[in-house]
């Protein structure tokens, strides 16, 4: 991929709204500030971290949008020691996922003041940004929930158990048996898969690099998924469509063999309770043969140009 713009990257850290750790984030962008015509900002997924989306961020900002990605607590470089990875806080720390992201929002507007803002959030980060867009959605130009989830009747038996687990065997313990309640099917429409990742990508490079990522595919602990399970719940309810801005321009993409979106049903779903709920500023895409992360997908050139597309026309 052939790049045009000077593109410089910067670092930055701030306290975590949990008090746990200081939140670490970088941005790259047009080292010309006047190239910059908008920011988008990135809310990883589960068990990542916001270093593994620089190659869309590159794409992005050599199209002159500045791009800020943090890690959010007990992930990549938001921790104090390794041991504290997928644990958030005692109590409501996926609430503070939410208020980290608009601290990040308010750093980047710092040095963009006065750009417009998109906000794009992959799997457990579309749960985080439509979390943000409830309650921040006013101060936002627009929404992209990539990879995301339909409402899930068992979110609500998940807090049960992983609050059980978490009185039983301390809130640090790591449940084998939780994971494999959450994720032990997404293989299953795969035909001879080489790893228990395959559900990712269908870009067995990608799905390698995530594997030999120590920062990467960690179990949560037993809050940690509580965490994940309740912020699900809250943006699945009727409050959460009724209480989004109304006229928010929101974009929902999504692979049509990703398990997580339960293969386009989950996401067509949303998109439905969307509309009906008198959001009409929305849109659906669906890749066909797509895993869970499109921007490591065979095609993500495609999804690249698809989502810039989408960004350019909310600026003009």
């Amino acid at each position: 991929m052939v790049f045009f713009l000077d593109i410089e990257r910067s670092e930055y850290t701030y306290p975590s709204s949990t008090g746990i750790a200081d939140i670490y984030a970088r941005s790259w962008a047009p080292k010309d500030k006047e190239k910059v015509k908008g920011v988008l900002q990135i809310a990883h997924g589960m068990a990542e971290h916001g270093e593994r989306y620089e190659g869309f961020a590159h794409y992005m900002a050599d199209k002159g949008y500045a791009v800020f990605a943090n890690d959010h607590i007990g992930h990549g470089k938001s921790m104090n020691d390794f041991e504290e990875r997928g644990f958030f806080g005692l109590r409501d720390g996926w609430l503070g996922f939410v208020n980290d992201a608009k601290a990040l929002t308010d750093l980047a507007r710092e040095k963009y003041p006065d750009i417009p803002v998109i906000l794009f959030g992959h799997s457990m980060g579309s749960f985080i940004a439509r979390g943000y867009c409830e309650k921040f959605g006013e101060q936002l130009d627009g929404a992209i929930f990539c990879g995301t989830s339909g409402k899930n009747p068992l979110a609500g038996i998940a807090v049960q158990m992983a609050s059980f687990i978490a009185t039983v065997k301390g809130h640090m313990y790591r449940s084998k048996f939780i994971n494999k309640a959450a994720f032990g099917a997404f293989n299953k429409r795969i035909e001879n898969p080489k790893t228990d990742f395959d559900w990712l990508s269908r870009d067995e490079e990608e799905v390698d690099k995530y594997m030999n990522d120590k920062f990467c595919g960690f179990l949560f602990t037993a809050v940690g998924y509580r965490d994940m399970s309740t912020i699900l719940q809250k943006v699945s309810g009727k409050s959460w469509y009724q209480n989004l801005p109304p006229d928010l321009p929101m974009l929902l993409v999504s692979g049509q063999m990703d398990p997580v979106g339960d293969y386009g049903k989950g996401v067509q779903q949303v998109f439905r309770d969307l509309r009906k709920s008198g959001h009409k500023n929305v849109l659906i895409k669906l890749y066909k043969d797509d895993r869970h992360e499109i921007l490591n997908e065979l095609d993500k050139e495609d999804v690249y140009k698809d989502l810039e597309q989408w960004c350019d026309k909310l600026l003009e």
